[in-house]
């Protein structure tokens, strides 16, 4: 009977070193585990407690393969905030309100830029200018303003989305 055992066990040893992509486990004197792909990256200490690992294929996904329980495909359900809105909905408002806030802040650089230029160049006596850098004063004003307005909207769209239970994620770019 033993001898039966040792030549089943020679058997599933020489079988095991055949195959190409197993997965080897052992454990050392120190109870570490390790694993190697390569019957030959086992330690030669270990190599006869070396024990084949085989994958769960239940648990493996390759590309277009659905996940499957029990062999019946398992639908993912897309996460809704607490309101019913999904992914699409808080990022079409979030790239709206960085847009909004984009276009904001150019017109406020083409403003100080426009200003930038105008100081290079000779005066007019026609008084004009006093006119132009008041009403561009006047506009950078305005334009910080609805700047700062735009900003607090952003802010105020995370807290939103956190009390609404949508992913954070949602809002970034």
């Amino acid at each position: 009977m033993q001898k039966g055992f040792v030549l089943s066990v020679c058997i599933v040893l020489l079988a095991v070193s055949a195959a190409h992509a197993d997965f080897y486990r052992w454990v050392d004197r120190e109870g570490r585990e390790f694993f190697a792909n390569d019957r030959e990256k086992v330690p030669q200490e270990y190599r006869d407690r070396a024990t084949v690992v085989r994958p769960d294929e239940s648990r493996v996904s390759v590309a277009e393969k659905q996940a499957t329980s029990s062999g019946k495909p398992v639908a993912v359900k897309e996460h809704k905030d607490k309101y019913g809105r999904g992914e699409g909905y808080w990022r079409k408002r979030a790239t709206k309100l960085r847009g909004d806030l984009q276009k904001l802040r150019d017109d406020r650089d083409l403003i100080a830029k426009q200003e930038k230029d105008e100081e290079g160049q000779p005066r007019k006596l026609t008084g004009k200018k006093k006119k132009t850098s008041a009403s561009r004063e006047k506009k950078k004003v305005q334009l910080d303003r609805k700047i700062a307005v735009a900003e607090r909207k952003l802010d105020d769209l995370s807290e939103e989305a956190r009390r609404a239970d949508a992913y954070p994620g949602w809002l970034r770019d």
